[in-house]
């Protein structure tokens, strides 16, 4: 799955994951100097929100973790329907694996 942004050293904010409409929301302050597009005029950082729908696959590699600004690491292409957020926690880095058939943007 290939992403719109480059989320390195971007925050999650809050991830809402809803089992009954098949859905994942991830809020993100997205560091748009990063982004190829960006123009010098931009915000620094924004807050953008990814929406999965269609969900295949969710793991999360920590049980009732509750985000607070927790830095993006990494992000690999799994295959064309998944990918591996890799995250900083206070003591650790951790996983988020989404398997899904649409992916959406509200920024």
């Amino acid at each position: 799955m290939n992403l719109k942004y480059n989320l390195h050293d971007s925050l999650i904010e809050e991830l809402n994951y809803n089992k009954d409409e098949n859905r994942l929301e991830i809020k993100i302050e997205l560091c748009n100097w990063k982004q190829i597009e960006y123009k010098d005029t931009e915000p620094e950082l924004v807050d953008i929100r990814i929406v999965f729908d269609d969900i295949q696959q969710f793991e999360i590699s920590v049980n009732n973790f509750i985000f607070d600004s927790n830095e993006i690491l990494e992000v690999l292409n799994i295959d064309k329907n998944t990918i591996k957020i890799v995250f900083k926690t206070e003591n650790d880095a951790e996983t988020i694996i989404i398997s899904a058939k649409n992916i959406y943007y509200i920024d």
